[in-house]
């Protein structure tokens, strides 16, 4: 029960709600490190170490240690105290307790400060321990082994405060078919092309070989960057940005006509203000209800030239591109899209055909590249912004990165609990 090799369990007692079992070691016989004669025993020294808890209760172990002493007088190792591998030297938790602290915040994305709270350690001794067995699992050549396809992204770091803007981070992501589900393979301190050739070029020349896809936003940055590093890559836009970009442009036309019109932001009873969240539903998801209040407010309050409508369909067309069976028909449907906004006297469907336009490329890759998305990124994003909760903001980024990756980044190979039956087999009745 206790599962320490080399030790044995002398007593268990309780002691104020805690468990706390003495232990020693098994070994009888011990020579001295500098002679090797055999030792003799000199006196015995109780040492605390937390370990695992036990059916809910905390466990102290108090090691009872051995103090050893050589019967040669000139030797010059006159005593020494035993040690053990399971126990560091000094440590106040066992190995396999630290290995559960890395664990449990890693896998978990439990906080370091909860963790440390249910050892009964302070919070820099537990993110020791994560940073001891950590770091290695991070630092593990072989975790970017077999990535074809990744993707790119960026999340925000610190919140802008007095003292500066809001810092931003970006996210490299595996989307390999084979890697299911999407694991975050590193996360740069900076949202530039610099940082992202910088941080290719440090890989190996077969990995960057390896890369043959890579989704991303539309940000110049990432994309003159894998022009750079990788030029071999076929870029993907992203779908999600794309339509993303488009209902944007749905809204700037709503606001602008909303403020020309009533001379103010959106209020609740405001027509326009009303349908804002309508406006941003893909027309296959609306109901005769929703229809119908959608209509409704259009007639209300879209009474210049009917530019909201027309945006609005303009939005639904280019995300119908998407849809197109192969490339060729998404090219002649992107044609006639460009067309479309061309003809309009809408500035933010110009500003946005412009977009779409210096993206047409990467956009038109999607159809080459079997339907690559930066989805799974977005959904890393969110794994991200959990951590960022639970930690409630960091401040150091070395630590913001380690936990990341150890939750998002490594497959922990955790032995699962196999699910005990309901009621008993056939054969037992």
């Amino acid at each position: 029960m206790l599962g320490l090799a080399g030790f044995v369990v002398l007593a268990v007692s309780d002691y104020g709600g805690e468990l706390e079992q003495a232990i020693e070691t098994t070994a009888d016989l011990v020579g001295c490190p500098q002679c090797g004669a055999v030792a003799e025993l000199h006196d015995r020294r109780p040492s605390w170490v937390r370990d695992l808890p036990v059916a809910g209760r905390p466990v102290t172990l108090v090691w009872v240690k051995r103090v050893w002493r050589c019967r040669h007088r000139l030797c010059e190792m006159v005593t020494w105290t035993e040690t053990s591998p399971v126990i560091a030297p000094r440590a106040s938790l066992t190995e396999r307790a630290r290995r559960e602290i890395c664990r449990r915040v890693g896998e978990d994305g439990a906080s370091v400060a909860a963790v440390a709270r249910e050892f009964g350690v302070g919070w820099r001794t537990a993110m020791d321990a994560v940073r001891e067995h950590g770091i290695p699992r991070v630092d593990d050549p072989h975790r970017l082994d077999g990535v074809e396809i990744v993707g790119l992204d960026e999340t925000a770091f610190r919140a802008a405060s007095a003292t500066g803007s809001t810092s931003f981070v970006s996210g490299i992501v595996d989307l390999s078919r084979g890697s299911a589900p999407a694991r975050l393979l590193d996360v740069i301190d900076e949202r530039s092309a610099s940082a992202l050739v910088s941080w290719v070029n440090q890989r190996e020349a077969g990995w960057r070989a390896g890369i043959r896809t890579a989704a991303l936003d539309p940000y110049r940055g990432y994309a003159s960057a894998l022009r750079t590093a990788l030029p071999h890559a076929v870029q993907v836009l992203d779908a999600f940005h794309v339509v993303r970009l488009a209902f944007a442009a749905v809204d700037d036309v709503r606001r602008r006509i909303q403020h020309e019109q009533t001379g103010h932001r959106g209020h609740r009873d405001d027509p326009l203000y009303r349908i804002r969240r309508l406006l941003r539903r893909s027309h296959d998801h609306h109901s005769q209800r929703s229809w119908a209040r959608l209509l409704a407010g259009l007639d209300a309050g879209d009474t210049h030239d009917e530019q909201l409508a027309r945006t609005w369909i303009a939005a639904q067309d280019l995300r119908l591109i998407y849809h197109a069976p192969d490339r060729a028909r998404a090219e002649q449907q992107l044609y006639r899209w460009l067309t479309y906004c061309a003809d309009t006297d809408i500035p933010e469907l110009h500003r946005l055909a412009r977009t779409i336009d210096s993206w047409r490329t990467e956009l038109l890759a999607y159809f080459d590249t079997g339907g690559v998305s930066n989805g799974p990124t977005e959904a890393i994003n969110l794994l991200i912004k959990k951590i960022k909760r639970v930690g409630h903001g960091f401040r150091n980024f070395d630590n913001y990165r380690l936990r990341l990756l150890l939750h998002c980044g490594v497959h922990w190979n955790t032995v699962r609990a196999t699910p005990i039956r309901g009621r008993p087999p056939r054969s037992v009745a």
